[in-house]
């Protein structure tokens, strides 16, 4: 189901400003390897990126487990995953997206990293039909976040990766990226991904 979300200028400037400082608060040389910096900043973006009038947009995030027997990770493919509540006048919906991250850019992975991440795409695709990969390069000392399709990506298309505070604004916040199905957002409310592993199983086979 689509949502025409229709927000002026100065919503969306808060949006991308929300994400902007969220990235800039985050100091790699403090978080350095991927699993503290991913967790760091999903931290930092969760919160209230606008309320007013006219609306408001909220992001709640989660750090997917990876540690321990049965850990998310293992089976779902997914590092992460965003919730954004969005309302506009008498519209409201919530929408969430299910990601991998890599502390590099995709051009820098190897082939056999790679193909582990095109299997764990296919994992999160079980789970949600458009994963994400989010990707963290680092330039001048500085990280840069970006998100790419992950479909794409697993089906060996050009894929050109938007910056995170671009992607929220130009994906989130329109009709464009996020899954909506409601046992999908609650799902993704615990690191453990429990709801969505049972979800899953019960899914009929292809």
């Amino acid at each position: 189901m689509r949502h025409a979300f229709s927000f002026p200028i100065y919503i969306r400037e808060a949006v991308r400003e929300h994400v902007r400082r969220a990235v800039n608060e985050v100091d790699p040389k403090r978080f350095g390897q991927e699993p503290a910096y991913t967790a760091a900043l999903l931290a930092r973006l969760t919160g209230t990126a606008y309320r007013g009038p006219e609306g408001s947009v909220e992001f709640r995030s989660t750090n997917v487990n990876s540690i321990g027997r049965g850990a998310a990770e293992r089976w779902s493919g997914a590092d992460l995953a965003i919730t954004a509540d969005i309302r506009n006048e008498d519209l409201h919906v919530a929408k969430a997206i299910l990601a991998q991250a890599k502390l590099s850019g995709l051009e820098e992975l190897s082939p056999v990293e790679r193909g582990r991440l095109v299997g764990q795409i296919r994992e999160m695709r079980h789970l949600t039909r458009s994963p994400k990969v989010f990707l963290v390069r680092e330039i001048d000392g500085r990280r840069e976040p970006e998100v790419a399709s992950g479909v794409r990506i697993a089906a060996e298309l050009p894929t050109e990766p938007m910056s995170l505070p671009d992607y929220f604004v130009r994906r989130v916040l329109t009709t464009l990226d996020g899954d909506t199905r409601p046992i999908f957002v609650a799902g993704v409310q615990e690191s453990s991904l429990r709801q969505l592993r049972v979800f899953a199983r019960i899914q009929p086979t292809a």
